[in-house]
């Protein structure tokens, strides 16, 4: 077999997820408007990678984010001269802290100064929205807070 068309592009989680669910509303009109569904429908190892990919799509933090912050956000990145491996990366696992975004860097001590390193840290904080683990914390610390003032 032979690719004739090879359209290679890097996409963000967000993007992924974006496809899927228009996939899914796409599937759902075409069920609706065939009346012999079973010849027009996705293979079933299709329709399992769809489903399993929307499901941990849901559960991270592309879902609390917009195209718009993406944009954003990768603009801002730019005068930093990361590869775009690592913009996607940022972009996919928006590191909260110092320690997250070494991991995602490559060379990061040599290629950048600390300082240079605590901007991009606070810079992808301020433009991507907090994901679901921190509103959990936040809630939890919140739930210990009022627990401790009932035991006062």
């Amino acid at each position: 077999m032979e690719v004739i068309d090879r359209q290679e592009a890097l996409i963000t989680n967000y993007e992924a997820l974006m496809v899927l669910r228009e996939a899914d509303v796409l599937n759902e009109a075409d069920k609706r408007k065939q009346k012999d569904t079973a010849r027009h429908m996705c293979p079933e190892n299709v329709t399992t990678l769809r489903f399993e990919a929307l499901a941990y799509l849901e559960k991270t933090a592309c879902t609390s984010q917009s195209g718009e912050q993406l944009a954003q956000l990768k603009e801002q990145l730019l005068e930093y001269e990361l590869t775009k491996g690592e913009i996607l990366q940022i972009l996919n696992l928006r590191p909260k802290s110092v320690v997250e975004l070494h991991l995602l860097v490559e060379d990061c001590t040599e290629r950048f100064l600390v300082e240079e390193i605590e901007q991009l840290v606070s810079i992808i904080l301020e433009v991507l929205p907090s994901d679901g683990d921190e509103a959990v914390q936040h809630q939890d610390e919140a739930n210990q807070s009022d627990a401790m003032d009932v035991d006062n």
